[in-house]
C-alpha cells in the first residue's frame, strides 16, 4: 500500500557534542559558512532560536547566496520577535531588484521561495500589515499549493476579516489543485460546518469509528511485549537529549519531555524494532481501510482518497509526569497519526473527568449548539495499546495525578 521511506529518527550523533565540536570548528575556521550553518541547524533542532540565529547570521554574511540559511534565519528572527529584520532580510534586492523570494527559479527553488515568502507573511502579520501578509501567503501558495503553514495563515486572515466568500474560494482552489493535506481537510470541514453543510463536515472532521485501537506484534528476541516495553521505557527515560522547552504555539505540550533523538539512547535497536512493528501495524490498518473503501471514495472519504503512495514515519517519545498534558491539537504534517503506550500509570478510566485519558473530537470551535454535534471519544490508555487516527482529527490528553510517568511513542505518517 505505502512505499515506506526511512523514518525521520536516524539522528545518531550526540547533539550536545555536535554543538561543541561545530562551535570549536567554526571558531578555528571563521570564514567557513557551512560550519556556521550546521551549527545553526543543531540549535534549531532543539528549538534554541537564540543560539541558532547568530550562527545563521554568520553563515549568511559569509555566503549570502544560500537561501536555505536565509529561510532558517528568518524563522529564528520571527520567533525572537525581530519581524522588521525579517522583512529587511527578505527584501534584499542584491540579485533581482525585488524580494529575494522572487529571484529564485521556479524549478529548483520553488520550495525555498515558498518558505521565504511564508516567513515574510508571518513577519508582516505580526507587524499588523495584514494586506502585505495576505499577499505574501498567496505568493507562497502560488509557488507551492501544498504549503500547510501558508494555508493556515491565509485562512486565518480571511476568517478574522469575515471574508467567508474569499475563504471558500481559497479552499475550492486548493482542492481543485489536488491539495488534501491535514490543514486543508480541517479548514474545509470547519468551513462546511459553519456554512450549514453538516454532512460534508462530518465526513471530514471527525468520525469515532475512524479512531482505531489496535496492538503491535511483539518483536522477536526481546522476551515478550511487557519486557520489550519496559526496556524501551528505560531507554527513553535515560535519553540525555529530551527537550522540555518548546514553542507552545507549534507544539501542544504543556509540561512533559519530548525525545526527538531516538537513536541516541543506549539501545537504538529497541527503537528500530518498535518503528518496524508500528510500520507493520499501519500497513495492516491501511489495507483494511482500502478493502472496505466505497467506490465513490473521493466524495465519501476524501481523507482516505488522499492515501499517500510514499511516506515515512516521523516519530518522537513523550515522557509525562503528574500534571502534564497536551492541549487540543492536530498534526498538520501527517496523513495518519498514532500513539503507542509504553508505560501507563494505573488505573486510568474514562469515568468522571477522565484523568489521564486521550480524547478525540470535532474542532473545539464547533462544539456549540447547532454546529456538528458529536460526542467526543475518550479512551483510557493501557500499556501495549496503539491508537491510529487521521492526522487532522483534534485530540488532547487530560492531566493525571500519579507518582509514575506515562511514557508514549507518537508518530505521523508523512507523505513524501
Amino acid at each position: 500500500m505505502i512505499a515506506w521511506q526511512p523514518a525521520k529518527a536516524e539522528r545518531l550523533g550526540d547533539p550536545a557534542l555536535a554543538v561543541r565540536l561545530l562551535a570549536r570548528a567554526a571558531a578555528a575556521a571563521p570564514g567557513n559558512a557551512v560550519l556556521h550553518a550546521k551549527l545553526g541547524n543543531c540549535h534549531l533542532d532543539r528549538f534554541d532560536f537564540c543560539n541558532a540565529a547568530p550562527a545563521f547570521e554568520a553563515a549568511l554574511r559569509l555566503d549570502p547566496r544560500v537561501s536555505e540559511v536565509r529561510v532558517r534565519l528568518a524563522r529564528c528572527w520571527n520567533r525572537l520577535g525581530r519581524h522588521a529584520d525579517v522583512l529587511a532580510l527578505l527584501a534584499d534586492a542584491s540579485t533581482s531588484g525585488g524580494p529575494i523570494s522572487d529571484a529564485l527559479p521556479l524549478e529548483a527553488g520553488a520550495a525555498l521561495a515558498a518558505d521565504l515568502s511564508c516567513q515574510e507573511g508571518v513577519a508582516a502579520r505580526a507587524l499588523g500589515r495584514t494586506a502585505a501578509a495576505e499577499a505574501a501567503f498567496r505568493r507562497t501558495l502560488a509557488r507551492d499549493p501544498h504549503h500547510r503553514t501558508a494555508c493556515f495563515e491565509l485562512g486565518r486572515i480571511l476568517r478574522d476579516g469575515g471574508r467567508s466568500a474569499d475563504l471558500d474560494a481559497l479552499h475550492a482552489d486548493l482542492w481543485e489543485r489536488g491539495v488534501r493535506h491535514a490543514q486543508l481537510l480541517l479548514d474545509r470541514g470547519r468551513a462546511s460546518a459553519l456554512a450549514g453543510d453538516e454532512a460534508f463536515a462530518r465526513r471530514l472532521l471527525f468520525g469515532p469509528a475512524r479512531v482505531d485501537a489496535t496492538t503491535i506484534a511483539p518483536p522477536d528476541a526481546y522476551g515478550g511485549l511487557a519486557a520489550f516495553n519496559a526496556a524501551v521505557a528505560a531507554d527513553l527515560i535515560g535519553n540525555r537529549h529530551a527537550i522540555t522547552d518548546v514553542p507552545t504555539d507549534e507544539l501542544a505540550m504543556r509540561g512533559a519531555a519530548r525525545v526527538h533523538h531516538l537513536m541516541n539512547g543506549d539501545r537504538p535497536d529497541l527503537l528500530r524494532a518498535l518503528l518496524a512493528a508500528i510500520q507493520a501495524a499501519v500497513d495492516r490498518h491501511v489495507a483494511a481501510l482500502v478493502e472496505a473503501a466505497p467506490a465513490d471514495i473521493e466524495e465519501s472519504d476524501p481523507w482516505l482518497a488522499a492515501l499517500p503512495p510514499r511516506a515515512r514515519l516521523a516519530p518522537w517519545g513523550l515522557i509525562q509526569k503528574s500534571g502534564d498534558y497536551e492541549d487540543w491539537h492536530t498534526h498538520r504534517g501527517g496523513w495518519l497519526s498514532g500513539v503507542y503506550y509504553i508505560q501507563v500509570p494505573e488505573p486510568f478510566s474514562t469515568a468522571g473527568d477522565g484523568a489521564g485519558c486521550i480524547e478525540f473530537g470535532p474542532p473545539p470551535s464547533l462544539v456549540a449548539p447547532g454546529r456538528v454535534p458529536c460526542a467526543p471519544l475518550r479512551i483510557a490508555p493501557r500499556e501495549g495499546l496503539l491508537l491510529l487516527c487521521p492526522s487532522h482529527y483534534h485530540h488532547r490528553t487530560i492531566p493525571f495525578v500519579s507518582d509514575r510517568r506515562r511514557i508514549s511513542f507518537a508518530f505521523d505518517v508523512c507523505p513524501v
